[in-house]
């Protein structure tokens, strides 16, 4: 009885502390499960023939598996890369999931891998644009990827004709594939030597999994 007359006229806080013991509570879990993962990574193909952001050799993988419409991947998109400016050992890699919520989430995949057959480090540059102008694309469609991808300096005649080739596809059917294979669900979800990161987490998270990787 002392306890509840203590807590009248202060349910906001208990409502907090209720709050930060659940969120205590969930991250113990999430460390746990990733302490297990390094036991039993998930770990994805690398494709050296494939764009590589950070040191092509580095001994931290990243790989996420994304798409380039979804409000949570461009996001998360930011956050690696400032990560991967403060760990040039990082290894960077780009792999598609579109969930089917999005009409423009394939045709966008399709420029980045048929740019990525032309020059590489043009289809880096609009793989970002492209989660830059996600709004912007789902608006405009393939007027809008036409204009980032000139932007890059794409040949256009040749990307036209490498949208639809067997080589983009193969790409992004593979992916696709291998995420499932993997039990990836989300978008984006993001592979750290295998431990899971899902969705725009903090710089902070990927730090503590840095961390958990070095130390085991």
């Amino acid at each position: 009885e002392v306890i509840f007359e203590a807590l009248q006229g202060h349910v906001e806080q208990l409502y907090d502390l209720l709050q930060v013991g659940l969120e205590n509570k969930n991250k113990s879990r999430i460390r746990e499960g990733r302490l297990k993962q390094l036991k039993n990574p998930k770990i994805a193909a690398l494709h050296p023939d494939r764009p590589v952001w950070g040191s092509p050799n580095g001994k931290i993988n990243i790989i996420v598996f994304s798409d380039f419409q979804s409000a949570t991947s461009a996001k998360a998109d930011s956050i690696v890369h400032e990560l991967i400016e403060k760990h040039p050992e990082i290894s960077y890699r780009f792999r598609h999931n579109p969930l089917g919520l999005h009409k423009m989430s394939l045709p966008a995949a399709r420029y980045y891998e048929a740019l990525a057959l032309q020059d590489q480090a043009k289809a880096k540059k609009l793989n970002r644009l492209i989660l830059q102008n996600r709004l912007a694309i789902k608006k405009n469609g393939i007027k809008k990827l036409d204009e980032l991808a000139e932007n890059c300096g794409a040949d256009m005649k040749q990307l036209h004709r490498d949208l639809n080739s067997p080589q983009v596809k193969a790409r992004i059917d593979g992916d696709r594939k291998e995420a499932r294979k993997l039990g990836l669900t989300a978008s984006p979800v993001f592979l750290v030597n295998g431990v899971t990161v899902t969705g725009a987490a903090p710089l902070e998270e990927f730090e503590e999994v840095l961390r958990m990787i070095r130390d085991n």
